[in-house]
């Protein structure tokens, strides 16, 4: 396996099991007094920051630039195969269902976050020695 795919494996994780503890208090603290998107709005800057300090740490032996950009696409495909699956099993979607949830507002946001965790490895190697 190579270091990007590895550091990529590693990154989603983490960032994966943050979201899975972060996602239950969201719903059932934050959502029922500031509604879907301003909790997922107050969620989404914590999973981001976490993924900024956690990048550089995991992404050390990825060489900066293309690698990095690489391997954070390979987290994105990683975490859309989980999201899909959770989606799958815990609401009982199927996929058309699961793709028709992007087409919300709370949807839209969700994608940006999955650029955002996409493109911050990359980010955080800009000028960075390889």
């Amino acid at each position: 396996m190579s270091s990007e795919l590895r550091a990529a494996l590693v990154y989603v994780l983490l960032a994966f099991a943050l979201g899975f503890v972060l996602g239950p208090l969201r719903e059932l603290f934050l959502a029922p007094a500031l509604g879907r998107v301003g909790a997922l709005l107050v969620e989404l800057p914590l999973l981001l920051a976490a993924c900024w300090w956690l990048a550089p740490r995991v992404m050390r032996r990825v060489p900066p630039g293309v690698g990095r950009l690489r391997a954070g696409f390979a987290a994105l495909a990683l975490l859309l195969f989980l999201e899909c699956t959770l989606g799958m099993v815990l609401r009982g979607w199927d996929f058309p269902t699961w793709l028709e949830s992007f087409w919300t507002a709370h949807g839209a946001v969700t994608l940006a976050g999955y650029w955002l965790f996409a493109l911050i490895p990359y980010w955080r190697g800009v000028g960075a020695r390889g």
